[in-house]
This record gives structure tokens, sequence and C-alpha cells, in this order.
């Protein structure tokens, strides 16, 4: 309890839970929508300040976990302009030894955020919503077998662009144990094999998914569609945080990947000033 006190360990950031679910007076945009929205600048920043109320801080960046990479030095120089009282950070990150492990080695420019939070004694949460919503939204919509199917390779592709694991199928059977192992999505797909056959069936024009990364997208189907609206579930729980916070007279200061930051900047603006 010392060690975790003192921040020496590390554990997962709370889920956020907001008050209510807000009306936007834009749109989120959509996956789709992004592909063809052109290019934006990177890292994608924006601020919205109220009159009466909070301040939400929206750091797009680039997903790295090279502790040189440029977009960290933004993330140190708008921290010490905001003075935040919340911080939020993608995903859900995990467990981390302080003395021996880097927080962006370990989890990225989200680990950055996270550490300052931990110094400055900011309240933290992650801006994702739980698991639990998450799937029973999905499932309403999608056959489980494909959600688990989803579920189980998307860590693999979004983690990819860190560098090819050294035992594809070991590190996706770790994935598939973990983020299946839920009472509506376990037994659906147990092991590799199965990825393996259903990638060869349905995506037979894609490039292999031992090398695949989301990064590139998703592959035309039903996968792609999944993802998208995934994401959509997402950002939503993201935007209604936002708000949340904001009307509470918090200043909020929030890491995501620079697509998120981009699909949100209109809903969030638009609502924030009305």
């Amino acid at each position: 309890m010392l060690l975790l006190g003192c921040n020496v360990f590390w554990t997962s950031p709370s889920y956020y839970n907001t008050s209510k679910n807000y009306t936007f007076h834009s749109p989120i945009m959509t996956n789709e929508m992004y592909a063809v929205s052109g290019e934006h600048p990177r890292p994608f920043i924006f601020v919205i300040k109220t009159r009466s109320k909070g301040t939400a801080y929206i750091l797009g960046v680039d997903h790295t976990k090279d502790p040189t990479h440029r977009d960290l030095d933004s993330i140190r120089f708008w921290w010490n302009k905001a003075q935040p009282t919340v911080a939020m950070v993608e995903g859900r990150l995990g467990f981390l030894f302080s003395w021996l492990q880097n927080p962006v080695e370990k989890f990225g420019e989200n680990g950055l955020t996270a550490q300052l939070a931990k110094r400055n004694s900011v309240k933290l949460y992650t801006w994702e919503p739980d698991k639990d919503n998450q799937i029973n939204i999905m499932i309403e919509k999608y056959d489980p077998a494909k959600v688990a199917l989803l579920f189980s390779i998307r860590p693999y592709f979004s983690n990819f662009r860190y560098g090819k694991p050294a035992n594809p199928e070991k590190q996706m059977d770790e994935y598939i144990q973990s983020r299946t192992d839920h009472p509506k999505l376990k037994g659906f797909i147990t092991n590799w094999q199965q990825i393996d056959s259903i990638w060869k069936a349905d995506f037979p024009n894609e490039k292999d998914w031992r090398d695949f990364s989301d990064e590139w997208g998703w592959p035309e189907g039903y996968l792609a569609e999944m993802a998208s609206f995934n994401n959509m579930i997402r950002d939503i729980h993201l935007c209604n945080a936002v708000i949340d916070l904001v009307q509470k007279g918090e200043t909020v200061f929030i890491t995501m990947g620079s697509s998120h930051a981009v699909r949100i900047q209109k809903a969030l603006e638009t609502t924030l000033s009305n």
C-alpha cells in the first residue's frame, strides 16, 4: 500500500462514469468521414475554454513508445500550460514498477500523461468505456463470435506499429484469453488457429494477420464496419466524459490518438459553447 501511495507501483486508472448522456450539437465524425477528410496537423491539439465552467485540453498525438518522440514535448508543454485538475488517457494501461520500467516504453504517450498526473497528484482516469458496456452494445448489433474476433485481434493490430512480436501465435493466444474473458464472448474464439482459419476464409486478399496493423486501416468488410462502430462507442463516451468534467468546472487534460481528436472536435466545441 505504501508503494502504491508513493506511485512506485502503478495500477490501471479508473473508468470515468458520466452523470448523464449529453446531446451533441454537432455529430462525431465517423471513421469513414475521417478517411476522406484529408490531412490534418500532427499533433492535433485544441483547447476549449468556457466562460463560467471548466476547460478542456485535447491532445491528439502519435501513438509511440519512443521516449524521444517529438509529440511528447507537446504533452509536457501543454501540461505545464494547462495545470489540469483531471487527466485522462486512452486505454487501460496496467501494472508498472516505476523504479525499473519507463512509462513511455511500457504504455506509450499515455504513460507520460499518467506519469505527469501522478507527479502532480492530479486525478487520473481512462476515457475508455468499460468493457462490459462496449460488449453489451456491440452484441446488440453483431454476432458475438464476430465481436469476440474483433476484441481478440484489435490489440494485436494496434500494437503491431511498435514492432512484430517474436511469437505472433503466442501473443494472439494471450490476447484471446484476456480480451474474450467475458460471459458473452467466452468460448467463441479460443486459439490462434481459429483466427488463422477465419482470416484466410474471410480476408483472402489481405496480408497475413501476423503482419497486419490498424495503423493502415481495417480490412474491407465486416471487421472495418465493426471497428468503426466500436470507435464510435468509445468516442461518444469520451465526449460525454469531457463535457461532464468541464460542466463540473474541472480543467481536463486528455491524450489520445490524433484521429480521435479530429473526430470529436466539432462535437465538443459546439456543445460546450452553448
